[in-house]
């Protein structure tokens, strides 16, 4: 497990690289072995293929779980709040792979993985391979109740927030988030015959102002209004809050919708500065998913492929808790692991390994030996020396 991930987080996902990477001294020594031992060499392609066709149900439920544990692990104290954004992402397969099947909204035969992100720090709560099909309501209920509970346990008084576009927004999670004290959500809303007839005052006024706006010497780009009002389908348990954002620019009218059990705060604000803000997701997923080739699950079985998405999830860990906590204050604190894979790990070394110690000699005209040298201080000084180094 240690060499398959190191290798997805260093840019080589495919499983038939452990072929010649296997005898690769750097990857040996971070599998704590020596570099230069042939009775030491690393697990095959064949075996990297068993290993992850072996998962059970049982093993693909620890490992998601032990995601979710790593994430509380992050935490010094109990935040005073968390975000949580899911998401789907399109994960195209081109095999006979079980439960891939065609979604016509991307156009193509895939998996749709789950993937929970927190909203403040991009760091991963959780990832799920799930079937292509559209999810239902109540597989979402399930598996967010398994991990509300989880981090609920932990910290108990921590204020939770859950965003989302449309597809969350079923009775079934809406319920279970209200059920749980101190949890809110934010759900995109698809709009029907009977929200358009609320929102049609608002709609019209915005048509208004723009037409008024086209006779202005400085014409914007777009009016915006905002409004809101109180909802229940037929569905759902209660009556929510529907905010409404209807926009007019030069392509057209563009209205949208929102539920939300959030109390206050007025709808533009709820819109603009927090439901939107769940964007900063899909880059996350590009991370994941274009930068360490997440989906790349080839495999002939469904709990083979599990497994694999759980081993690309660990390599983004890995990575962005490199960029948050050793990278701060440097030249990739803000870069994408495709940019750290380029710029720190696939650079010429070369090892020699001595009696007592295993000695690593970089070029003398090496780029980045002084981001290195920060690097490797911040990893392995003891805390309180770390701190007086940085200030």
């Amino acid at each position: 497990m240690t060499q398959r991930i190191y290798q997805i987080a260093c840019g080589y996902e495919d499983g038939n690289d452990s072929n010649s990477l296997r005898h690769d001294p750097m990857f040996k020594l971070g599998a704590a072995r020596l570099p230069f031992d042939d009775d030491t060499a690393l697990a095959s392609g064949a075996t990297m293929s068993r290993f992850e066709h072996a998962a059970s149900r049982q093993d693909i439920y620890r490992v998601s779980k032990a995601l979710v544990e790593q994430f509380i692990a992050s935490f010094a104290s109990a935040p005073k709040s968390l975000t949580l954004d899911l998401d789907h992402a399109e994960d195209s397969v081109y095999g006979q792979q079980p439960l891939a099947f065609y979604n016509h909204h991307y156009g193509a035969t895939c998996y749709l993985p789950l993937m929970i992100f927190d909203g403040q720090s991009g760091a991963l709560v959780a990832a799920v391979l799930r079937p292509g099909k559209r999810p239902f309501g109540d597989e979402n209920a399930m598996i967010m109740r398994r991990v509300l509970k989880l981090i609920r346990r932990h910290f108990p008084d921590t204020r939770i927030l859950v965003r989302g576009d449309g597809h969350f927004s079923g009775p079934e999670l809406m319920g279970l988030i209200d059920s749980m004290p101190n949890v809110d959500f934010i759900f995109g809303f698809s709009c029907n015959v009977k929200l358009l007839a609320m929102a049609e005052p608002t709609r019209l006024r915005a048509i208004d102002l723009w037409v008024a706006a086209q006779t202005q010497d400085d014409v914007p780009n777009a009016v915006r209004l905002f409004d809101e009002f109180a909802y229940q389908a037929r569905s759902w348990p209660k009556a929510w809050r529907v905010l409404l954002k209807a926009e007019v620019m030069a392509l057209g009218e563009n209205t949208r919708f929102i539920v939300t059990s959030l109390p206050g705060l007025d709808a533009g604000t709820l819109y603009e500065e927090i439901y939107c803000a769940r964007g900063q997701a899909e880059n996350y997923i590009k991370h994941l998913k274009h930068d360490l080739a997440s989906d790349r699950t080839s495999c002939t079985s469904f709990l083979a492929n599990c497994m694999r998405l759980l081993l690309h999830a660990a390599a983004y860990v890995l990575h962005q808790q490199l960029r948050t906590e050793a990278l701060q204050h440097t030249a990739l604190s803000q870069a994408q692991p495709s940019t750290v894979i380029a710029r720190l790990f696939k650079i010429a070394v070369r090892v020699r390994q001595c009696k007592n110690r295993i000695v690593l000699h970089l070029p003398s005209a090496c780029p980045v030996k002084h981001l290195l040298q920060t690097l490797t201080e911040r990893l392995y000084l003891p805390t309180p020396a770390r701190i007086l180094n940085s200030s």
